[in-house]
């Protein structure tokens, strides 16, 4: 199947995430977890901003999300700051980075701090080069998995003092399904 329509969507049962999420808040988690990302070969990646329903008003990044294997490191960058040893490991180009529509994810990132991106694959991007009509996580979800993710707390406040436990669990499943996504694409010999 290379495409979903919208209202099929509801069809398809919602992904359970049971992996392990370590939230980043402070500066002496960093180096933990980002030697532990370093020693994959493969990480999703994912960010989320504050919406801003104002023209002309944006906001910077304030959560990056990072995934191996079954755990996920959601990185709170509006309290720690974009660290140069996270900067290290999306520069790396020996770790394949995994994500959805990630220019604009870049782009924020950037805006933070200068740095040269490498090895990326864009999800979006590779789908629609291998003929699929339907892109998206939630779509892409669906089509490769059989399952849909939810997307109910995208829209939500992402630099509040406090994630709820809806947002850290949305925020972990963007990230983690990335990989996934990419594993079902090799396993049908349609990567690289």
């Amino acid at each position: 199947m290379k495409y979903i329509a919208k209202d099929e969507i509801h069809n398809y049962p919602l992904l359970d995430f049971n992996g392990n999420i370590h939230l980043i808040q402070s500066e002496s988690d960093i180096k933990s977890s980002c030697e532990i990302l370093a020693s994959h070969k493969v990480i999703g990646f994912d960010t989320e901003t504050k919406p801003s329903f104002k023209k002309g008003v944006s906001y910077n990044i304030s959560l990056l999300q990072l995934s191996a294997g079954n755990s996920v490191y959601l990185f709170r960058i509006n309290k720690i700051g974009f660290d140069k040893k996270i900067i290290e490991i999306l520069s790396n180009k020996n770790i394949l980075k995994v994500g959805i529509d990630i220019k604009n994810d870049l782009l924020g990132l950037k805006k933070l701090k200068s740095f040269k991106e490498n090895n990326f694959v864009d999800l979006n991007t590779l789908a629609i080069k291998k003929g699929y009509q339907s892109i998206g996580a939630v779509k892409l979800s669906i089509m490769l998995l059989g399952c849909r993710i939810s997307k109910s707390q995208r829209l939500s406040d992402w630099s509040a003092d406090n994630l709820t436990e809806s947002q850290i669990n949305y925020a972990a499943i963007d990230a983690w399904i990335c990989p996934k996504i990419l594993q079902s694409f090799k396993d049908k010999s349609l990567f690289p």
